[in-house]
């Protein structure tokens, strides 16, 4: 759980982060019609109340959420907490749809491609690897602490 300094912090979600939103789902794909729609624009003041009432939704949804978890001993909200928030909010219609995105997100986080390490990109082996790694050392011991003319 976090604790903020104040309410109003407490509150806050990033405004730029629904404002993403807004700017790429929304004026997009409106009301998730399908392709081909035309953009949606909105007056400024329509935008900022747009932002203030998702702020306000998503504060809402996670403390509930919130509150769910931690009576389940949980210190992670998951998935299953936000959709028992959402029917606990009079919003158990959006659960549907919550469950097939988080599925979906599921199946591209399984299918996406893995990144490689760096160490998987060098193509050696661990020998090499460990091999290469000494030659680093010794190269900057030598750096490091020159062995003067008259020791070697």
């Amino acid at each position: 759980m976090v604790i903020y300094a104040d309410e109003e912090q407490a509150k806050s979600v990033p405004t730029a982060t629904v404002q993403k939103i807004i700017n790429e789902v929304l004026a997009a794909n409106p009301l998730g019609t399908g392709e081909g729609q035309a953009n949606m624009t909105f007056a400024k003041e329509a935008r900022d109340l747009l932002i203030e009432c998702c702020v306000e939704f998503i504060s809402m949804l996670s403390s509930e959420a919130n509150e769910i978890a931690e009576k389940d001993a949980k210190k992670t909200i998951a998935c299953e907490h936000i959709t028992k928030a959402l029917q606990d909010l009079g919003f158990g219609e959006y659960v549907p749809e919550l469950l097939h995105v988080a599925d979906s997100f599921k199946t591209s986080q399984v299918t996406r491609e893995k990144k490689q390490s760096k160490i998987e990109q060098s193509g050696m082996t661990n020998e090499e690897l460990i091999r290469a790694q000494e030659e680093l050392f010794k190269s900057a011991g030598e750096k490091y602490n020159p062995v003067s003319p008259g020791e070697g």
